[in-house]
């Protein structure tokens, strides 16, 4: 098995990201905070209700933290799930045999079961933000969750 805990300095620095999924969804964000401006010119009426959302926007661009949750490359998926900020694990693609999507009340939960029998979690908020490379990269490995929610 390929796959271990690294230390995030010693991640190889010639590697492409393909995808990098982050906690807060800046593309969103901004899109909102567009829209609340041309709201606010187009119907100067709406003064209070644009000016409210264009300080939520503004409060969730600069103020609420942001981080990186993992970051997909063409040979292996980097998770940052440590505690300590200072390690990450970096999965490779054949070392997975079955990952799936948990919802939870409090947080969603991306699971990868490794070939060595262990498991790694990684606390995500879209299953929407991760499904297209899980397909692409570990095709068929998916299980279905028995949770509260279906999976796509």
């Amino acid at each position: 098995m390929k796959s271990q805990r690294i230390r995030i300095r010693n991640i190889p620095a010639d590697t492409a990201v393909i995808r990098r999924v982050r906690v807060k969804p800046m593309a969103v964000i901004i899109v909102m905070l567009i829209m609340d401006i041309a709201m606010l010119l187009m119907k100067p009426y709406l003064l209070i209700a644009s000016l409210t959302m264009i300080m939520l926007a503004l409060f969730s661009l600069f103020v609420m933290p942001d981080r990186i949750l993992c970051e997909f490359t063409d040979r292996y998926l980097i998770l940052y799930n440590d505690h300590d900020r200072v390690h990450c694990w970096m999965i490779y693609y054949e070392d997975i045999v079955s990952w799936q999507y948990e919802w939870h009340p409090s947080i969603d939960t991306m699971v990868i079961n490794l070939v060595d029998g262990t498991s790694q979690s990684q606390d995500m908020y879209s299953l929407l933000s991760v499904y297209k490379y899980m397909h692409q990269y570990a095709p068929g490995k998916m299980k279905k969750y028995g949770g509260r929610k279906s999976v796509i």
